[in-house]
């Protein structure tokens, strides 16, 4: 009886470290792809930053997801130009809610999806002019709905 009981604890402790590893395997892509994601979306922040000629204080701020005071049109076009990069803006500029969902998951890892989910459809009503208007109002509510 001794020695089925053993078999039977080693047998569970092999199972265990198959499924452990199975796990890791699998966790891994999942990693490198939220860090390929992040890399994507710094490079693009950068491109953004050059593309709209943003001065380096306010390129600081953006950056760290903070507001900046007195933001010019090319400050407010930021995240147009990002959302519209990051594939986050339809090619008629509606946001794109899957995708704005994956990247805030990035951004602000803390956050339940369940949070963000009300946090688009509260945003999302945002009217403005412009998308640039649009866009900046959105992520500003977004960021300060994050935050809180």
């Amino acid at each position: 009886m001794s020695d089925r009981r053993e078999n039977s604890i080693e047998m569970n402790v092999n199972m265990l470290v198959m499924i452990l590893f199975l796990g890791l395997a699998l966790y891994e892509p999942v990693a490198g792809q939220s860090a390929a994601d992040m890399a994507a979306y710094k490079q693009n922040q950068e491109a953004c930053i050059k593309e709209l000629n943003i001065a380096a204080a306010d390129a600081a701020q953006l950056t760290a997801d903070k507001e900046v005071a007195n933001p010019s049109e090319a400050v407010k076009c930021y995240h147009s130009c990002l959302y519209k990069k990051m594939g986050l803006l339809s090619a008629d500029s509606k946001p794109n809610n899957d995708m704005i969902l994956k990247f805030a998951q990035l951004r602000f890892s803390s956050l339940s999806a369940d949070k963000f989910r009300a946090l688009l459809a509260s945003c999302g009503g945002t009217k403005a002019a412009t998308t640039c208007d649009f866009v900046y109002n959105f992520e500003k509510c977004v960021v300060k709905g994050a935050k809180a």
